[in-house]
């Protein structure tokens, strides 16, 4: 087929093919040469961001008009699981950043695009979605804090139970209630910089498992924000997350969760091809445990692997309608009054698919590593505990699995 290329067993285009070997190039040479040292230091992989920005994938997902690369979710899946192969830590800030990226465009102004957007795509700001809060524990979708009118601006004091990248990001996209009176879903959402000195981080993350990303309790302690910096009309911002943010922010956190599997289970069957016992002189390879372990390894993970993609892609041509809606100002109206579609419920479920696969992968990897892969250092081991954070990541798999069950059975969803 003229124009595309073969990887993998995918039909990709040229473009989603370079942007995957630049992905794999990036996760061998860079991110997986300091993973460890990441891992162990516990210390936000900044080089690194640095780097996925001089590559041009901070822009990814920016449309072209407005400088960027025009790549959608399919692409943006394949890139975050290629880092995740090398460095989880990284792939995790690179994945909350990329979930920002899709609103901001859609809302974007003419002047939005030069001053915030265009730093972005010149590899110079990478950003963070700042969204759980105390109040509501992993329902993400609720706010308690709201914005205050404040002259030609706001004033935002927002307290942020965990925010990957805290202290780090350049910018957070931050949503809050539109103003005191409004309800837990009437959102605005403002892009806050990074260097405002009213941003206080707190604590140290100190995590069991992607111990690089600084998920840590953040504060935006009366932080003045200009009308600029708000993306989007007020009471809006709950619509354009559901139809921009939560796509690449559920098939996103599948491609992290794969990609984590996935390093486990080549690492596992180096170690049993490698491994040769002195009274057989036959490898691990030979037995059959091994064998059964390893292709339950990778059934696994294929079905998750194909099947976010089959979502992701479900996900590119949802938001060609969501584009429609939202240029004759019906997105939201259109939004509210199907909190429950189908396609949201698909998305969700990639979720708990995918964390769970890499919770079992990783275990089973260990397995067949023995000793081994249970070494402090082997990357096995820091897959085993970086595999372990999605299911309890907000919304936890708990949590998505009421969703998809309230709306199996027809009750109505938490956010109605």
């Amino acid at each position: 087929m003229p124009g595309f290329l073969n990887l993998d067993g995918l039909a990709l285009s040229t473009a989603q093919g370079k942007w995957k070997r630049t992905a794999d190039a990036l996760a061998r040479d860079v991110l997986r040469p300091n993973a460890e040292a990441v891992d162990r230091e516990g210390k936000f992989p900044k080089a690194n961001m640095r780097a996925l920005g001089e590559a041009g994938l901070l822009g990814l997902q920016i449309p072209t008009e407005q400088g960027g690369a025009g790549e959608g979710i399919v692409t943006a899946v394949l890139v975050t699981e290629a880092l995740a192969k090398g460095c989880a830590t990284t792939a995790m800030a690179y994945h909350m950043h990329q979930s920002s990226i899709p609103f901001l465009s859609a809302a974007a102004t003419p002047e939005q695009v030069e001053q915030l957007l265009g730093p972005v795509v010149r590899g110079e700001w990478f950003g963070a979605f700042a969204m759980s809060e105390p109040g509501s524990g992993n329902k993400i979708w609720h706010m308690d804090s709201f914005a205050q009118r404040n002259g030609a601006g706001y004033v935002i004091d927002s307290f942020k139970s965990f925010c990957t990248s805290a202290g780090e990001a350049d910018f957070y996209l931050v949503p809050v209630r539109s103003f005191a009176g409004a309800g837990p879903h009437d959102l605005s959402l403002f892009m806050i910089m990074g260097d405002d000195p009213n941003i206080k981080p707190i604590g140290v993350w100190d995590g069991m498992g992607l111990r690089g990303n600084s998920s840590r309790p953040i504060h935006f302690d009366g932080c003045h924000v200009p009308d600029i910096q708000r993306f989007g009309e007020e009471k809006e911002g709950f619509s354009y997350m559901m139809a921009y943010s939560l796509p690449i922010y559920l098939c996103g956190m599948a491609a992290c969760y794969v990609g984590i599997a996935l390093a486990a289970y080549e690492a596992a069957v180096a170690h049993v091809k490698a491994r040769i016992h002195t009274d057989t002189n036959k490898s691990l390879a030979h037995l059959e445990t091994v064998q059964r372990l390893v292709a339950e390894m990778r059934v696994a993970i294929d079905c998750v692997r194909f099947t976010t993609l089959r979502i992701a892609q479900q996900a590119d041509n949802a938001v060609v309608l969501f584009n429609e809606f939202a240029q004759t100002g019906l997105l939201d109206e259109i939004i509210r009054d199907n909190p429950d579609d189908p396609f949201f419920i698909e998305v969700a479920a990639l979720k708990p698919a995918a964390c769970e696969m890499a919770i079992q992968v990783t275990n089973k990897a260990l397995q067949v590593c023995g000793g081994a892969g249970y070494k402090r250092g082997h990357p096995v081991e820091r897959g085993y505990r970086d595999g372990r954070a999605g299911s309890v990541m907000g919304p936890s798999d708990d949590t998505v699995k009421l969703v998809i069950g309230t709306q199996i059975l027809g009750l109505s969803q938490p956010w109605t």
